[in-house]
């Protein structure tokens, strides 16, 4: 029988070179999921979307953000379990939403509490005596994937307020 281990070890070693390349790839490009997080006065709250319409349904995060001059950023998170959501709005007009640390004006964020009625539901009024922010950590315009934190704390002409800590996204985003 002759000895074929001159074909092989160079058939190995080339075999295990490509495979090593290929870590850096996703392995599963499909698996990749939206969530909006963070805390609201101290409970965890958490972007989901329960439906029960099969032909409409519903999406938890609707993710607008124009990478261009622009710079502009809707960002729209529900919770279906408990009939919340959160807003972030950084359109072109208020300046946009650029990588890093931006600023946050009068009406660019509002947590809207559904459990609220009439015209209570919506804290969309800013805090500015609060340490608000909104850090745009990371813009991937290969992927359309924006991650980011934030925090900030809103109030409505009722008395309600909201505290939003330890605010946290990655989503795909429409552009």
């Amino acid at each position: 029988m002759k000895n074929y281990y001159h074909i092989i070890i160079p058939f190995i070693t080339i075999s295990v070179m490509v495979l090593s390349s290929c870590q850096e790839e996703d392995p599963c490009p499909r698996c990749f999921e939206d969530v909006v997080t963070c805390k609201v006065n101290g409970k965890e709250w958490r972007s989901n979307c329960i439906s029960n319409d099969p032909l409409f349904g519903c999406r938890a995060i609707d993710c607008h953000y124009s990478y261009n001059e622009e710079k502009g950023l809707s960002l729209e998170a529900g919770n279906s379990k408990n009939s919340s959501g959160l807003t972030l709005d950084q359109g072109s007009a208020w300046g946009g939403a650029k990588l890093g640390v931006n600023s946050i004006e009068q009406n660019e964020i509002r947590f809207i509490n559904f459990n609220l009625t009439g015209n209570c539901s919506r804290l969309d009024s800013v805090d500015f005596s609060y340490k608000n922010y909104f850090i745009l950590d990371k813009i991937d315009t290969t992927n359309y994937i924006l991650e980011g934190r934030f925090g900030f704390k809103v109030y409505n002409n009722c008395g309600d307020t909201a505290t939003i800590t330890d605010g946290y996204f990655k989503t795909k985003f429409i552009f």
